[in-house]
């Protein structure tokens, strides 16, 4: 079975460590280079430029946040407990917290995906809120989804020129084999960047490297469609910008053979950027080409080498974790001093 954005099957950079599909404690680690290694920008740093317009609530829309907000105590009674499946890989001490999360701001994002109907939205929020009971994502373990990133396939860092948290993805890092994990490392991920969402953020910008793509490295229909789901049904209205860089002639051709059946606010989110050439003015089904320049999206001082940008970052395991068990840390210790 293969995985999301290849998730899944196991494929080794020339020159990367041999990494088995299993979780070890001997397993080779990314750290590749002899400089000092420079730690994960986490934080918000603040806003520096301008935000990704977010679309206000029309007058019949804020009625439908006002009758769901009355009804706050029906939509988070009778919750189911821990699913037993995932209680491996959970803390189980971090406070629930369905009220901190239930905000104006989330309500009104499932109200924009469900196109302002109140059932829809209604049954979509008690929906989530019951996965959220028995899944626990904002608590997932570091140490359970730890093998996930030893290679730096995909993590958080840093923010693109909206002040929307960047997270990178390296399919030629590969490293692992469980869909179910690697989904997991997704959600982990996902969560991480809310946590750290600057104020008046609401979206998330992936940077894809697609340099090494092939049809042998896409996703299983039934793994995508679990991602998908879990995206589209829990975590809507999230996806800002999704920029690949350097998709080779086979991707751009296939991307054109889907796109008329990809949901137009999802397409028009998706970019490419070649950064050796100045974008096209070609036309895609009457539309106007993906192809954008860094610079719509990015500060090239922010971005990742390895993604064509000037940062000297490169990924550190040993130090890259270690923020992240800190953060987790800390974020438990908000939830239990909130209650």
């Amino acid at each position: 079975m293969r995985s999301l954005f290849g998730f899944n099957k196991a494929e080794q950079a020339p020159g990367s460590p041999n990494i088995s599909e299993k979780s070890t404690t001997d397993t080779p680690v990314a750290d590749t280079s002899s400089e000092p290694a420079i730690p994960p920008v986490l934080e918000c740093p603040g806003i520096n430029g301008p935000l990704q317009e977010i679309k206000a609530l029309s007058d019949d829309e804020q009625k439908v946040l006002e009758q769901i907000k009355s009804e706050i105590p029906e939509l988070i009674k009778d919750l189911p407990p821990i699913d037993e499946n995932v209680k491996a890989f959970v803390d189980e001490s971090v406070p629930l917290d369905i009220e901190g999360w239930l905000t104006d701001e989330c309500i009104a994002r499932y109200i924009r995906a469900r196109k302002g109907v109140y059932e829809d939205t209604k049954k979509a929020l008690r929906k989530t809120i019951e996965w959220r009971a028995a899944t626990r994502p904002h608590a997932l373990l570091p140490d359970a989804v730890e093998v996930e990133n030893r290679t730096g396939k995909m993590y958080m860092n840093g923010f693109d020129k909206f002040s929307r948290p960047v997270i990178y993805m390296y399919n030629h890092r590969q490293n692992t084999k469980d869909a179910d994990n690697q989904i997991r490392w997704v959600v982990y991920t996902l969560e991480l960047c809310i946590r750290h969402m600057c104020p008046g953020v609401e979206k998330v910008t992936l940077a894809i490297d697609a340099t090494n793509w092939g049809f042998s490295s896409s996703v299983s229909i039934g793994t995508a469609k679990k991602f998908l789901d879990i995206l589209s049904n829990h975590y809507p209205e999230r996806l800002g910008r999704a920029v690949v860089f350097m998709p080779p002639k086979l991707f751009v051709g296939f991307y054109s053979l889907v796109s008329p059946f990809i949901d137009p606010v999802t397409k028009a989110k998706v970019a490419f950027v070649n950064p050796k050439e100045p974008p096209t003015e070609q036309t895609d089904g009457g539309s106007s080409s993906p192809w954008i320049a860094i610079e719509e999206c990015f500060d090239r001082n922010c971005l990742e080498k390895d993604c064509y940008g000037d940062w000297q970052f490169q990924y550190n395991h040993q130090v890259y974790w270690k923020s992240i068990e800190e953060e987790f840390a800390q974020a438990k210790a908000a939830l239990l001093a909130k209650q």
